[in-house]
């Protein structure tokens, strides 16, 4: 019944993309409190309900840009920014290049799709049994760590050492300001499966320096994992006088984590 209810609000928004659209009122759509649906859209969309709209709106205005000769201060307006400036900073935010630009290089930008929650929840079972591949685990976590560019940094944890990144908070101009990285899928946390032992990421200057100090089990299966997964940024595996084991990997930001195994 949720999963039906959040498509329902998800057909909504796309009925009504060019309108303006406020949180109660979708919720209202599948009578539910504005707080509780935002939080269940966070959940099984793994984005904010602002942040679908935003990317949603920003494909359709990419299509009318490349396939279209409206102005582009006029696509701007329809998709719900004031000014062209306000538009172009989302835009290459978004995308990397501006409007302009993209009309007149006639660039291949990729889409934003219409979220089945349906397909989502497939995709997350499978994930679940990636799992394995890593052949470590993480047993405790902590701290805050600070980046700039918070969806550059969420790909390298994921890519690098298969930790599950996301961004729960952005500014006017779509830069990310917060969000969490965990050791596996942020749904098992909201569905009290299992414990926070990820940490919370923050917008500011990356420490060049340790910044985490990280318990697993399966040291040697990480530095492997993270070797094959090609970053030569980590040191190789110490055995410790007082019986442990470390690592460090030192991340796309230049900061360092420290990992542990205690023997």
């Amino acid at each position: 019944m949720i999963v039906l209810n959040i498509q329902q609000a998800i057909n909504y928004i796309e009925e009504h993309i060019y309108e303006e659209l406020k949180p109660s009122d979708i919720a209202k759509q599948v009578y539910m409190s504005s707080y509780y649906f935002q939080k269940l859209f966070s959940l099984l969309c793994s984005c904010t309900l602002g942040e679908y709209i935003r990317n949603r709106r920003l494909t359709l205005a990419k299509d009318e840009i490349l396939y279209s000769d409206k102005k582009i201060i006029d696509i701007a307006v329809r998709y719900g920014y004031n000014t062209a400036e306000g538009f172009t900073r989302a835009f290459y935010r978004f995308y990397g290049v501006t409007p302009l630009a993209a009309r007149k290089r006639k660039c291949k930008l990729e889409s934003f799709a219409k979220i089945s929650v349906q397909s989502l929840l497939e995709g997350e079972l499978g994930k679940m049994k990636d799992l394995s591949k890593r052949g470590y685990s993480v047993q405790d976590n902590g701290a805050i760590y600070y980046t700039k560019d918070m969806d550059k940094t969420s790909k390298w944890f994921e890519d690098v050492l298969g930790w599950y990144a996301g961004i729960d908070a952005r500014n006017e101009e779509g830069i990310a300001t917060y969000g969490c990285v965990l050791p596996f899928p942020g749904e098992l946390v909201h569905m009290q499966v299992a414990d926070f032992n990820g940490f919370h990421m923050s917008y500011g200057e990356p420490a060049k320096r340790a910044v985490l100090f990280t318990n697993v089990i399966g040291i040697d299966k990480l530095y492997s994992y993270v070797k094959e997964n090609g970053w030569q940024g980590i040191t190789k595996v110490k055995e410790q006088p007082w019986g442990g084991k470390t690592c460090e990997v030192t991340t796309i930001d230049g900061s360092i984590i420290t990992f542990c195994e205690q023997m």
